[in-house]
C-alpha cells in the first residue's frame, strides 16, 4: 500500500471515529483528543452530518465527567458501571497495564473504535442507562490509573462489581449488599423498659419464693 493511500485510510477512519463519538452524545474535545481530528473540523461535521437523532444542533457542552462519585450514586449505577467495565475489557480496551503513563497512552483510534463497540454493545443491553461513552472513558482512566477503584468478582456471588479501593470494610456486590439487607430494620426497636414492682409487692414475691429475672 502506498503512503498516500495509508493516510487516506487512516483519515477515514478518524471521521468515522468522529462520527460515532458524536453520535454517542461525546463533547467536542474528547472528540479531538482520542481521534486527532481539529475541534473547528469536528463542529463543522457536526453541523453537515445528522450524526445525532435528538433535536440537539450543537455538540454537548460543559466539563467532561472526571469524579468516580456518579459510580456509587445508587446500587443500579454500580452495577451497571461493573457491566460496563466488563464489556470494556471484553473489548480489550484496556489491559492489566496500570499507572499514569498507561493512561496517557489510552487515546488512539483503535482503543477508540473498541470504547465506541464496548459503549454500543452496553447500550444495546441497557438502553435507559445514565452511563455516557464519557463516563465509560473515566471508567476507563480510573480503572488503568488502579489508584480509587478496581474490578473485581464478588465473593459471594462471583459476579462482576467495582470496589471503591480508598474504603473499608465488607466487600460485597450491590446485589448482595440488598440480599443481607432486605427484611432488617435499619434501626433496632428500643427495648421497652419494665417497670420495677413497688417494695410491697417486690417483698410478696421473696416471700412467696418467686423466681426473679436475672437482668
Amino acid at each position: 500500500m502506498r503512503i498516500s493511500d495509508e493516510r487516506y485510510s487512516r483519515d477515514l477512519r478518524r471521521i468515522e471515529l468522529a462520527r460515532r463519538m458524536l453520535a454517542l452524545q461525546a463533547r467536542t474535545r474528547t472528540v479531538a483528543r482520542w481521534t486527532g481530528m481539529t475541534m473547528s473540523r469536528i463542529r463543522a461535521m457536526y453541523h453537515a452530518y445528522d450524526v445525532v437523532d435528538t433535536p440537539r444542533r450543537v455538540p454537548r457542552r460543559g466539563i467532561t465527567p472526571f469524579c468516580v462519585n456518579l459510580f456509587w450514586k445508587s446500587a443500579v449505577v454500580r452495577c451497571e458501571a461493573a457491566i460496563l467495565a466488563g464489556f470494556l475489557r471484553q473489548f480489550q480496551v484496556w489491559t492489566e497495564e496500570t499507572g499514569d503513563a498507561a493512561v496517557d497512552r489510552l487515546p488512539s483510534l483503535t482503543r477508540g473504535e473498541r470504547l465506541c463497540g464496548a459503549l454500543e454493545e452496553f447500550r444495546g443491553l441497557r438502553p435507559d442507562s445514565e452511563l455516557t461513552l464519557e463516563h465509560g472513558m473515566t471508567l476507563l482512566t480510573q480503572l488503568v490509573r488502579g489508584v480509587e477503584i478496581e474490578l473485581l468478582r464478588c465473593p459471594q456471588c462471583e459476579g462482576l462489581m467495582l470496589r471503591d479501593r480508598l474504603t473499608v470494610g465488607k466487600i460485597l456486590c450491590a446485589f448482595c449488599t440488598y440480599e443481607q439487607q432486605a427484611g432488617m430494620a435499619y434501626l433496632a426497636a428500643p427495648k421497652k423498659r419494665v417497670a420495677e414492682p413497688e417494695s410491697g409487692e417486690k417483698q410478696q414475691e421473696e416471700s412467696e419464693g418467686r423466681q426473679l429475672s436475672f437482668f
